[in-house]
């Protein structure tokens, strides 16, 4: 199965609105904005492509939909996460200092703990990271 085409955001067309779901984005009249007329929102078209985010929220990290022809998607990224790489590069580092520690000749159990308490902050990290 093919992913579906994403069609550009048009500011001359109507779209359901993606935070009520009930109304519907109509285009503010001079601006680059879109504003529902159920919920009375006010959307603008962010620097990804084909995708939408509230005017003035509170929030530092704000939620974004991303439009793919039919119906909003939550999310900001367009890609599927690079997992893979993180996975990879967590696999070298742990290597890295496996190697790193047998050199020294310490004990096994004290190695084995070192690795895992660096593996737990690096996923540590990552998950704060992603939040």
């Amino acid at each position: 199965m093919h992913p579906k085409e994403n069609q550009a955001l048009d500011f001359e067309k109507t779209y359901p609105c993606p935070s009520c779901r009930q109304g519907y984005l109509i285009p503010i009249t001079l601006t680059e904005a879109w504003g529902c007329d159920h919920c009375e929102q006010i959307f603008e078209r962010r620097e990804e492509p084909d995708t939408v985010g509230k005017v003035a929220t509170p929030y530092h990290r704000q939620r974004v939909w991303r439009w793919d022809g039919h119906q909003w998607v939550v999310g900001r990224k367009l890609d599927k996460p690079k997992s893979v790489n993180s996975v990879i590069v967590l696999g070298f580092l742990v290597g890295l200092l496996w190697v790193g520690l047998n050199k020294i000749a310490l004990p096994a159990f004290l190695v084995v703990g070192i690795v895992v308490l660096g593996v737990l902050l690096v996923v540590m990290f990552w998950v704060l990271r992603r939040r």
